[in-house]
């Protein structure tokens, strides 16, 4: 301790502190407020009696936020803790203050229900009490919500009995009688409502629903009186802010209601009854197979014999012969397995089969269960979601294809394509307008100014719907390792067998003939000799009658793995991330994962479930969804927005004019800042540009955030998208908007000019803004060509100057060439309101610009670089007919692109890492295709793009890509299969496609599974043309194009096993439209789940995939070399070496143990790496795969029958080569024989766990990757080791052993039985080793096949 004062900081009791004179204690403090005498009180003035009342009846709330920034506009952000002026990353041009959004939060008050009258005030049976809604729900519960007034799901809370149905006399006793409701006259009659109700019983329900149609009723006329008011200081205007072009449609009281919920419902319905019958899939099994036939008469042929066998040896046997009834046995557990196989294959094949149809009937109870629950698309319209305005309930709803029905009254707008026949709803026509399945409305009808046109659906889509899926839905061809099975079944079937079977009765025939018939007369044993022995040669395949059974559990738990795992996926919230050892930098890095585990009960749950049921939600079966995603070679996306885009499009660049040069062009980005996402231009020194781009941002920042308008027609997405960020980008604040009112909208969509499609009609919005001098200004955006159309003039930044036709060509040069780059233009403009823009009448809102007759003023300009109504004598004369919005300034124009989802880009590099190529169809032009194939990171150059849409004759049917790039490649999808005859395969080898309708992209995935691909197909969910290319593919894939369809919200706890959810009263129309869209689909994506899902989706099934081959593998070889073990053992002039009984432990108990043990093998890091094998030419080299068998399984035969003749040999006294008489054997000499099988069946199961161990990997050795890794392996092995050696010490010790004497045995026999390691061990390496050398061989060919494009970076 030290005695040194601190002069800094000193001790609470120096000296010192005490005599600061603004040091005081707590004692000095009690001391002091004691001596302090109370202050008198002050004279109050009388007090006045209204204020008095007022501050009786005014409510005591607790302090808050809101009160305590009453009436700030503004409240400065604490700064404190932060540099605003960084050296760094520079000054923050923000403003020190909180956000409008976080003021507004502060300004109000969330306040709870509270009870309508004081506890103090009544007792504790007068309280109110908020009623339970008490519905009856789907499970027989009730349900307990309580609302008080209605329940979100159930509608209003009425009275209700005990089991949920609403009470008989509820009416009449909420409701006032006659009597009750007559008042005296002159005075109003007293209704009770929530203000002045006393307690809960004077409280009626229809009161409650008065009170909430009154508030409506109130809010209206609020409204039309601000719409009064507003319209006293200007000329007289339209009711509506929003201008409904269509007097004869008026979108909010169309002139019929169309049909109700329930009424569409019970169409649907009908429609779904009666098509769910026809959707059948065929099973993959063939039940005319030529191998099934033979293996069934082998299996029967078996169970004859020894049934035949046994009877003769029970009959002629003398003394009994034990192994008699064993055979007997033996038949009927033949017969048995082949009954139970055949019933499980049947019922394999319906569940199977009625898949679809069972997908059908849950989408159809679902529509049942639906509340009519219709969500509102957020987004802008995009053409993956096609939905149509119906009316429904008697207002306009956003209606996917698949749920109008016959009746429905739809308004569709200029481009938009008929979903069905649909005839045009105009009772002043007598010819009505009507359109076909898949036309497009062309142009706007009647001439009465509406951007839409009233149709009358005269079916319903969904029955077309499904007869073309019963036309065009195909049974998925078998999968590779299907073929490779189905090919080795037809080598051992073929060859194998019938050599085993020939060689066996050649065999017993000629010792028949010359051993017991020529030398010892025993005539009795051609049974014994012909039939048994061939019998047991032949009772391995009879055996594989019960496979099948094996094979359709391991499919099912390889699908649960999958299905698990993808459910697991979608639910992580955790982000994909990089091995810890993987470079970032590396081009052959593995992708990313997820770090999650998988619960066994999880899967086993699933598995049961599958195995019980029909798999409606996945399609595992028809689809054969773990081997085919284990084998994907192609992933075809047939969509861009909202499946391998963002929905909504972004800015991507600013195009201003400029007085130096002709226009200057600032790029935009984004950057994150917190949780918000801030869109800011990106090029330095932009701000000497602020005098051009603040009209355009005041334009941006007044445009409202959300437009209404697809009520008037299609079009493009970037004029339904959010501009905000735009304005604030350039450097408007939030508080600067107040300055401005928006008055109104108007929404001019022109009868000639076509959008960037093609197809819908051009269309521009002008917004009337009044500034704050009271004049109004005109600020218009929209479609390029019609906001140029009507600008005489342009805005520099510093002077306003004439747009003449040599400007007009430089700024529509410059929207062409951003229409070539996949772009979205929208031109700003404006305009004083000096010709009454606000006052024009809904039927002056169409801008008609039509072709004019007038050549343009700049004879170097021809036709083909300026349209006629662009150049500037054709805009003089639309100004001089006084025409409305005509005569513009033109300000500039804002570029607008689809960016990848994020990990997209990626994505697509990794799946060429795993040998899986990436396809993207497009439905734009080639150089529109190619834009945005660069954004994903495909290869752009020449040879890189085909177009799919038919040649004309001037292309004289070659391909000659756009703008003259030297590049021949077919044409249409009727030139692919010639060239690839022809030419070369390029059409294989390429990552574009263009110019694609559903129907060529369909065949063009039917000639990449020909050439043996196995094609997955990604898209959206809300398409419906998507639906037959999903039923074409070999596995399809449904993404959710828009956020949370299914009214769930991102942090929801619910389980997704990658199936279609519609379950709950929380489903929208839009998640029935995309679950009959989805009905091929076996996945489906949610819209933030990340690609990389599928892709580890695919690591896993690889996995999966690899040992079902291994373990088919294991199981052919046990098979083949236990009747390899019985017919050398008859060679030998013995009885066969394993008998019936024996076999069937092998083959129905150890072998199938260990091949489901080698599913759990270790995740192999260069899985992902491996180019899968294509559907064809399956086991090629197949003399090869026999050589590496005979090596393989020739040490385990050698040695059990080793072990068998030398334990025989000495434990029979006499000689046993042909010397004994095998039916007239003793008790010693059957006990004898039966000891001897069982050491030859022990050892050769111990062979088969030596052999199992080999198989975790194909190529890599033993040593590489050790079994004891596999857990599940070394649990089998211990457990079928301990129990066959158990049993046979049990039959040794307690049965045989009384008969037969052990100690005879050598130990040369027990040497031979465990000299498998040493030599069973370095036979399977050498024959990986050997295969390694091939596949090594095989893989690089392939990636150089797959990376080799002719004419492109060709590494050949």
């Amino acid at each position: 301790y030290s005695t040194k004062r601190n002069e800094v900081f000193s001790l609470l009791n120096d000296p010192r502190v005490k005599a600061d004179p603004t040091y005081i204690d707590s004692r000095r403090l009690q001391e002091l407020r004691r001596s302090i005498a109370p202050l008198p009180q002050a004279d109050v003035s009388p007090s006045n009696p209204v204020e008095d009342r007022l501050r009786e009846i005014a409510p005591v709330v607790a302090f808050g936020t809101d009160l305590l920034y009453w009436g700030e506009d503004s409240i400065p952000a604490d700064t404190s803790g932060f540099e605003i002026r960084h050296r760094f990353l520079g000054a923050a041009r923000d403003r020190p203050t909180i956000s409008g959004q976080a003021l507004d939060r502060l300004h109000m008050r969330a306040v709870p229900y509270e009870s309508l009258v004081s506890q103090q005030q009544t007792s504790a049976a007068e309280r109110p009490i908020i009623k339970a809604c008490r519905a009856p729900l789907k499970n027989g519960k009730l349900c307990t919500r309580r609302d008080l007034v209605k329940c979100p799901f159930h509608g209003l809370v009425i009275p209700r009995d005990e089991q949920g149905h609403p009470a008989g006399g509820f009416v009449q006793e909420d409701r006032p009688s006659a009597e009750q409701s007559e008042a005296p006259e002159g005075q109003p009659a007293h209704v009770n409502t929530v203000a002045t109700a006393q307690k809960p019983s004077d409280l009626s329900w229809q009161d409650l629903d008065a009170l909430q149609r009154s508030k409506e009723e109130r809010e209206k006329q609020q409204q039309q009186q601000r719409r009064q008011q507003r319209g006293s200081k200007r000329k007289e205007a339209p009711q509506s802010a929003l201008l409904y072009f269509n007097k004869n449609l008026q979108m909010d009281e169309p002139p019929q209601p169309g049909l109700s919920t329930e009424t569409a419902k019970k169409r649907l319905l009908a429609v779904i009854d009666e098509g769910c019958s026809k959707i059948t899939v065929d099973s993959h099994f063939d039940k005319r197979s030529t191998s099934l036939f033979v293996l069934l008469g082998a299996t029967v042929s078996t169970a004859v014999m020894l049934l035949v066998s046994g009877v003769y040896i029970v009959l002629k046997g003398e003394p009994v012969q034990s192994r008699a009834i064993v055979s007997i046995v033996e038949a009927g557990l033949l017969v048995m397995s082949i009954a139970f196989t055949s019933w499980v294959l049947r019922r394999e094949a319906r569940l199977e089969k009625y898949e679809l149809d069972t997908r059908l009937r849950a989408i159809a109870h679902e529509i049942r269960g639906w509340a009519g629950t219709y969500g509102e698309l957020r987004t802008p319209q995009l053409p993956t979601v096609t939905t149509y305005m119906a009316m429904r309930d008697g207002s306009w709803k956003d209606v996917p294809t698949l749920l109008l029905v016959e009746g429905d009254a739809i308004a569709l707008g200029v481009g938009e394509t008929a979903p069905c026949h649909i005839e045009q709803r105009d009772s002043e026509k007598e010819s009505q307008l009507t359109l076909a399945r898949g036309q497009k409305l062309s142009k706007l009808w009647a001439g009465k100014g509406s951007s839409r046109t009233m149709f009358d659906v005269r079916d319903t889509p969904l029955r077309y719907h499904l007869e073309q899926i019963e036309l065009h839905h195909r049974r998925t061809d078998r999968s590779v390792l299907q073929n490779q099975l189905c090919k080795v079944i037809r080598v051992c079937v073929r060859r194998i067998l019938p050599a085993f079977v020939l060689a066996a009765l050649i065999s017993n025939a000629v010792i028949y003939g010359v051993v017991n018939a020529k030398q010892k007369a025993e005539y009795h044993m051609a049974v014994e000799i012909i039939l048994s022995k061939t019998a047991y040669v032949l009772f391995p395949f009879a055996c594989t009658a019960l496979w099948p059974v094996f094979w359709i559990l391991a499919r099912i738990f390889a699908s649960s793995c999958v299905v698990v795992l993808f459910d697991t996926l979608q639910r992580s919230k955790t982000e994909y991330e990089d091995m810890e050892d993987i470079d970032e930098f590396d081009v052959e890095a593995l992708p990313p994962t997820k770090d999650i585990k998988v619960g066994m009960s999880a899967i086993l749950m699933r598995m049961r479930w599958m195995w019980t049921s029909c798999d409606f939600r996945n399609l595992s079966r028809s689809s054969n969804l773990a081997e085919t995603l284990g084998n994907i070679t192609v992933i075809c996306s047939i969509d861009k927005e909202g499946t391998i885009a963002e929905p909504i499009c972004t800015p991507e660049q600013i195009v201003v004019p400029d007085q130096d040069d002709d226009y200057a062009i600032l790029d935009l980005g984004e950057q994150q800042v917190g949780l918000e996402t801030r869109t800011i231009i990106i090029d330095d020194g932009w701000e000497k540009y602020l005098s051009s781009l603040r009209a355009l941002g005041l334009g941006c920042i007044l445009r409202p955030k959300r437009r209404r308008m697809r009520k008037h027609g299609k079009v493009l997405a970037a004029q339904d998208t959010s501009l905000r960020k735009i304005g604030l980008a350039i450097g408007f604040a939030t508080e600067d908007v107040a300055r401005f009112s928006v008055e109104r909208e108007l929404f001019v969509f022109s009868r000639n000019i076509r959008d960037a499609d093609g197809l819908s009609a051009a269309s521009l919005t002008a917004t009337m803004v009044q500034t704050a001098d009271g004049g109004i200004q005109v600020l218009t955006d929209g479609n390029f060509e019609l906001v140029l159309g009507m600008c005489l003039d342009y805005f520099d930044g510093s002077a306003i100057h004439a747009l003449d036709d040599e400007k007009m060509a430089i700024y529509y040069g410059l929207y062409q060439n951003a229409l070539q780059q996949d772009l979205q233009c929208l031109a700003f403009a404006y305009c004083p309101d000096d010709k009454g823009a606000s006052d024009v009448d809904s039927k002056d809102a169409f801008i008609g610009l039509e072709d004019s007759s007038c050549e343009s003023t700049d004879p170097s300009l021809s036709s083909s670089d300026l349209p006629e109504y662009l150049t500037e004598t054709a805009r003089k004369k639309l100004f001089s007919e006084d025409k409305a919005f005509v005569g513009q300034t033109f300000l500039g124009l804002v570029t607008f692109a689809y960016d990848p989802k994020t990990d997209v880009c990626d994505f697509i590099e990794d799946l060429s890492i795993a040998g899986i190529r990436f396809v993207y169809f497009s439905a734009s032009s080639g150089r529109q295709s190619k834009a945005f194939g660069e954004r994903l990171g495909l290869e752009t150059d020449w040879n890189t793009c085909i177009l799919l849409s038919s040649a004309d004759g001037a292309h004289d049917g070659g391909y000659i890509e756009d703008h003259d790039i030297k590049a021949r490649l077919p044409r249409g999808i009727e030139s692919i299969r010639p060239h690839l005859a022809e030419v070369d395969d390029i059409p294989l080898q390429i990552s574009l496609f263009a110019e694609c309708a559903p129907d060529s992209t369909r065949e063009m995935i039917g000639i990449f599974q020909e050439n043996g691909d196995v094609a997955c197909c990604i898209g959206s969910a809300l398409a419906d043309a998507n639906t037959l290319t999903f039923a074409a593919a070999d596995l399809a894939v449904g993404v959710e194009p828009i956020p949370h369809f299914n009214g769930r919200g991102a942090d929801s706890d619910w389980t997704n096993d990658g199936s279609i959810s519609t379950s709950g009263a929380l489903a929208t129309q839009y998640a029935l439209g995309a679950a009959l869209t989805c009905i091929p689909c076996p996945l489906f994506l949610q819209h933030d789940t990340s690609l990389y899902t599928l892709l580890q989706v695919v690591s896993e099934a690889r996995r999966l995939v690899g040992s079902l081959g291994l373990g088919a593998t294991l199981l052919a070889g046990a098979a083949v070399a236990a009747s390899a073990v019985n017919l050398v053992a008859g060679l030998c002039l013995l009885p066969p070496a394993m008998n019936g009984a024996m076999l069937i432990w092998v083959l129905w108990v150890v072998a199938p143990l260990l091949a489901a043990s080698l599913l759990f093998a270790p995740h192999d890091e260069a899985t992902m790496s491996t180019m899968p094998v294509k559907n064809h030419a399956h086991v090629a080299d197949m003399p090869r795969f026999a050589i590496y068998a005979v090596v393989r399984m020739l040490p385990p035969v050698a040695l059990t029958v080793a072990v068998y003749a030398t334990a025989l040999h000495a434990l029979v006294p006499v000689p046993v080569f042909g010397r004994l008489d095998w039916l007239a054997l003793s008790s010693e000499h059957q006990a004898a024989l039966w000891a001897a099988q069982v050491l030859a069946t022990t050892a050769f199961v111990f062979h088969c766990v030596l052999v199992s161990s080999t198989l975790m990997h194909r190529t890599r050795l033993t040593t590489e990757l050790l079994p004891f890794r596999n857990f599940a392996w070394v649990a089998v092995s211990v457990l079928t080791l301990g129990l066959t050696f158990a049993a046979s010490a049990l039959l040794l010790s307690l049965g045989l052993g009384k008969h037969a004497d052990l100690s005879r045995v050598p130990w040369y026999t027990y040497l031979i039985g465990l000299a498998g390691p040493p030599v069973l061990l370095p036979l399977q390496d050498m024959c990986k080793l050997h295969d390694r050398k091939r596949w090594t061989r095989l893989q690089k060919l392939a990636k150089l096949e797959f990376k080799t494009k002719l004419g492109l970076h060709s590494p050949l």
